[in-house]
């Protein structure tokens, strides 16, 4: 599916390896959105959005955190 979208012109998406959980998910994400508009790069803001959701005990297991790659140009 990224490549779909990176062939279709898209420069950068955020893809899941694997099943993610929707509550750990939804934090990731807007951490991680917060963070490029506060300038970071895709992987940097990625980055500090998975330490900041792992910070939190009940999600500190890689499942919540880890699946979430950036594919394309940073």
């Amino acid at each position: 599916m990224s490549w779909a979208f990176l062939m279709a012109g898209c420069r950068s998406t955020v893809v899941t390896q694997w099943k993610a959980a929707s509550k750990s998910t939804e934090r990731l994400m807007v951490a991680f959105h917060r963070r490029l508009r506060a300038g970071d790069s895709y992987a940097r803001a990625l980055r500090g959005a998975a330490l900041a959701v792992r910070a939190n005990e009940r999600y500190s297991h890689p499942f919540y955190w880890a699946p979430f790659v950036v594919i394309g140009d940073d």
